[in-house]
């Protein structure tokens, strides 16, 4: 349940507290709106952000050039994305896991793309005060930034800054037209040696899940040997983030041609896989 308080010019959100001076007045109003509900489902999240979408008339089967893009992800409900996320005892585990992870390697200096709420920066923060964080947002909020105006060692800046030890995108490039571009983007503010951790959702799970990223759901980290990368693994507790070490350049022309056979072969995996998927369930369950 979402409570204002006048007192301390606050509104409270599922136990989050966002002050006031930190939000626009539509914010406040979608926040009043969202007032009566207890913590929601991850699947009612996914519909009220559809319905952003829908309401705002966008489309993601054409080209997003000319599209309310940004309207879209500055409109409030990321703030209540935000604040679920925060509460949310399985996004909890994937940020808490992640950071754990990042702590454990040993880095000094770490750019985070997307993270505009600031909760993956500041749970870092928490276990590794002495990381400097970059927060890479290109649609930043005044709320994130308040976030984080007390801790020094993170800031928000527009575009990378120079080499990290680590690049993190948690859930990013399922929601750009052309994912593979703002990867190499990653790869180049990597330091040779350092590592990536790619938590992607190549799945339909939302709208601005740019059903055009789709084919990289199988392909991605084959794909990913063209850039430079080595695959680790996954982050443990949570399997959809990956993990890369970045162990030479970027090969433009490998690059091409992995990602001309991923777009053919990328949507046959889509359908293969699950089915493998299924009957591989199903016989452990005939022959345990």
């Amino acid at each position: 349940m979402a409570i204002y308080q006048a007192s301390t010019q606050e509104v409270v959100i599922w136990g989050v507290s966002l002050p006031i001076v930190a939000l626009q007045q539509a914010d406040i109003d979608y926040l009043s709106k969202v007032a009566s509900l207890e913590r929601p489902s991850i699947e009612w999240m996914w519909q009220e952000m559809d319905r952003i979408w829908d309401a705002l008339g966008l489309d993601n089967q054409a080209a997003m050039q000319g599209q309310a893009l940004g309207d879209f992800y500055s409109h409030p409900v990321w703030v209540v994305n935000g604040v679920f996320s925060a509460v949310d005892p399985i996004s909890v585990q994937h940020r808490e896991a992640i950071a754990l992870f990042v702590n454990r390697i040993g880095v000094k200096r770490v750019a985070d793309y997307g993270g505009g709420f600031a909760e993956l920066a500041l749970r870092l923060h928490a276990i590794a005060p002495h990381i400097h964080i970059d927060i890479v947002e290109p649609y930043p909020s005044k709320l994130g930034t308040m976030r984080v105006a007390s801790k020094t060692v993170i800031q928000f800046i527009n575009e990378f800054d120079g080499n990290y030890d680590c690049v993190i995108a948690q859930d990013v490039l399922e929601h750009v037209e052309r994912p593979l571009v703002l990867a190499a983007q990653m790869v180049q503010a990597t330091k040779l040696g350092g590592h990536l951790i790619f938590a992607n959702c190549f799945y339909p799970v939302i709208k601005c899940h740019l059903p055009s990223t789709f084919y990289l759901r199988y392909t991605f980290t084959w794909v990913a040997s063209a850039m430079g990368l080595k695959f680790e693994g996954c982050v443990d507790g949570t399997n959809h983030a990956l993990v890369f070490r970045k162990v030479g350049n970027i090969h433009k022309y490998m690059l091409r041609l992995f990602v001309s056979i991923a777009k053919v072969v990328g949507p046959l995996l889509n359908k293969i896989i699950p089915i493998q998927d299924a009957i591989k369930f199903k016989l452990r369950k005939i022959w345990p």
